[in-house]
């Protein structure tokens, strides 16, 4: 029990003291808790991405460097909205995917981004 009070005062007396040591810690510290919970959120609300990825692994066979650009290409959905402008819409040459494929992604991804907005 006097350990437990112990790590106690001492956490009260890292959020509480300001000096420049322990301040300069504290900080570090809080920023990184912070990027962490904005990553993990901003993962949690790409609806329309998993959506896109869910179908395209369960309509096309790819390899492991194509599923590896896929997964990264479509991580959330503004990733997912700049894929489908740029190769979709713009016809610009993607080194992974063309021809079918690419036409079968397009058609999932558009269809992926009506289905989130409609969530």
């Amino acid at each position: 029990m006097k350990k437990f009070l112990l790590l106690v005062v001492l956490v009260l007396a890292f959020f509480t003291i300001d000096h420049p040591v322990i301040k300069e810690h504290r900080e570090a510290i809080l920023g990184e808790g912070v990027n962490l919970l904005g990553e993990q959120s901003k993962v949690a609300r790409s609806t329309a991405a998993k959506i896109a990825r869910t179908h395209i692994t369960q309509k096309i066979e790819l390899d492991e460097t194509e599923l590896e650009y896929l997964n990264d290409a479509l991580s959330t959905d503004d990733k997912l909205k700049a894929f489908h402008l740029r190769y979709c819409k713009e016809n610009d040459l993607n080194l992974y995917f063309y021809g079918n494929k690419l036409n079968e992604i397009c058609r999932i991804a558009g269809e992926s981004i009506f289905e989130g907005k409609s969530l």
